[in-house]
């Protein structure tokens, strides 16, 4: 595929739909095409936040570790941008993504995607709709969550963090 293609691939997503054309063709240049096949981890919960992932085409999984075992909280489809949130703060990844189907996926690493965030402003606000998009999209899967608890269950302590269940000897 060509860096002309690419960009037409990025320009049908709604989260660029205001970015530069030459940004978006520094992004094509920047990133590495993965093909992910169905089962395969994108990234795991726990590994460094080394690169952001920005899904072309396929379906996913997103899932967390935790003490009662992993959960599967997600599925997404293309146009999904993963990873970001673990690259701007500087934390490891906070789930394990996995592909459901062949998933493929442009790849940037974290120096170059920061480097576009910096230098680009539609290309930020890019990213920032993004990020409230999934903090929306969470929001509805906290209250779904928490309309399940039996009545005057303790309130959940956001400040506790999720450990994985400890490994079996």
């Amino acid at each position: 595929m060509t860096i002309d293609d690419e960009v037409r691939s990025l320009q049908k997503f709604r989260m660029f739909e205001a970015v530069e054309t030459s940004k978006l063709k520094l992004l094509a240049m920047i990133a590495d095409r993965i093909v992910f096949q169905p089962g395969e981890v994108v990234y795991e919960q726990g590994a460094a936040s080394d690169a952001v992932f920005i899904v072309l085409n396929g379906q996913f999984k997103a899932s967390i570790n935790t003490e009662r075992g992993v959960i599967d909280f997600a599925e997404h489809v293309r146009g999904a941008l993963l990873g970001e949130a673990g690259v701007l703060c500087g934390q490891t990844r906070g789930v394990t993504i996995t592909a459901e189907n062949e998933v493929t996926a442009l790849r940037v690493d974290r120096e170059p995607f920061m480097q576009l965030l910096d230098e680009s402003k539609p290309f930020n606000l890019a990213v920032m709709r993004e990020l409230s998009r999934q903090i929306l999209h969470l929001n509805k899967i906290c209250a779904q969550l928490v309309m399940r608890l039996p009545d005057g269950a303790p309130a959940v302590d956001a400040s506790r963090p999720l450990t994985p269940p400890a490994a079996a000897h």
